[in-house]
This record gives structure tokens, sequence and C-alpha cells, in this order.
């Protein structure tokens, strides 16, 4: 039975391939447009989700009922939407409409290109 084995595992290492080759690196993807939500950016439609839930949650602390709910629900995401589309901005509002225009080099990298 010993024999057995030796004789196979001997087999199975003559008959896989000894050479190993290194693959070619894949080209890049090419940079996608923000994802869009039948016309509206992803963006916008967490910060209208986000209001709803705080209108909800804002109905509800003050009087209970599945109405109220609703309206709260409604108010809410539309002032979510109107504050998006109307607020000052800033940095982060800078940082989420920015356009990439490719890929951003690490540190390293830069290091190494010098």
């Amino acid at each position: 039975m010993r024999n057995l084995i030796l004789v196979g595992a001997l087999a199975l290492l003559v008959l896989s391939p000894l050479a190993a080759t290194a693959q070619q690196r894949a080209a890049p993807a090419p940079a996608t447009p923000a994802p869009t939500i039948e016309g509206m950016s992803s963006t916008k439609v967490l910060t209208i989700g986000a209001g709803a839930l705080l209108g909800v949650v804002a109905a509800q602390a003050i009087v209970a009922g599945e109405g109220l709910t609703l309206v709260g629900a409604v108010a809410g995401g539309v002032f979510a939407a109107w504050w998006y589309d109307n607020s000052p901005g800033g940095a982060t509002r800078a940082a989420l409409h920015a356009q990439n225009e490719g890929p951003l080099l690490a540190r390293a990298e830069l290091a190494l290109a010098r």
C-alpha cells in the first residue's frame, strides 16, 4: 500500500507542469462616470433617503400615527432634495461633484516617479 501511494505521488509530480510564467498585467478599466439612478446622482438619492428617514423619526417623535409618518417621510425627502440642490457647498460638496480625470497616484508612486 505504501508503494502504491509513492508511485501515485511520483506520477502526479511527473505529470504536472514545472514551468511557470507570469501573466500580463491587465489594462486598467476606463474611469466610469458617477452612477446615476434615472438621471439623478446616487449621492442625491442617498440624501433624499436619509431625509425621508429623519422625517419619519421626527414625525414619530411628535405624534405616533401611520398617516403622520408618511407625511413626515415625504416632507423629509422634499426638504433633503431642496437642501441638496440649494446648499452653498464647501470642500465636501466640491469633492462629491468633482469629476475624476483619472486615478490618483499614491505617494509611493510619486516618490518613485521623481
